[in-house]
């Protein structure tokens, strides 16, 4: 699916609306350039499982953000920073999914050999000053 946002509200809709189409999806993989609308699209999701999508900030430091207190746990993940094996194993992926927690993956090409074939990856691309196309691949 191919869709075309003009604004941050789209991406956060349309986020809302695919996690309602999907509720027990185990991962997004969000894949784009800087800038391109993945932390909003979390936000999106937040507002779906209900997180104050206020509390949702890019993990780009912090690596991993846990946002709880909705009806799903949810684990957002920035692997931008990640350079090598070692740094994704510490993360404890697979601890996160044993919880059977949402994991939104920024970066997931990243992910090498542990992408799952389950999770919904999302492609963003930047089209204008407010504009993306977000391709979807379930």
């Amino acid at each position: 699916m191919i869709h075309k946002s003009i604004s941050v509200e789209d991406t956060l809709s349309l986020a809302a609306r695919l996690a309602g189409e999907r509720p027990e999806c185990p991962a997004y993989y969000l894949e784009g350039d800087l800038g391109a609308g993945k932390t909003h699209f979390t936000k999106g999701l937040a507002r779906y499982y209900g997180v104050d999508p206020d509390l949702v900030v890019s993990p780009t430091f912090a690596l991993v953000n846990r946002y709880g207190g909705g009806a799903r746990t949810i684990y957002h993940i920035d692997l931008y920073r990640i350079e090598d094996e070692r740094e994704l194993t510490e993360l404890g992926l697979e601890e996160m999914e044993e919880e059977g927690a949402l994991l939104v993956v920024e970066w997931a090409e990243k992910l090498g050999y542990r992408r799952r074939g389950d999770a919904t990856v999302v492609h963003f691309e930047v089209t204008g000053e407010s504009t993306r196309r977000i391709r979807i691949d379930a």
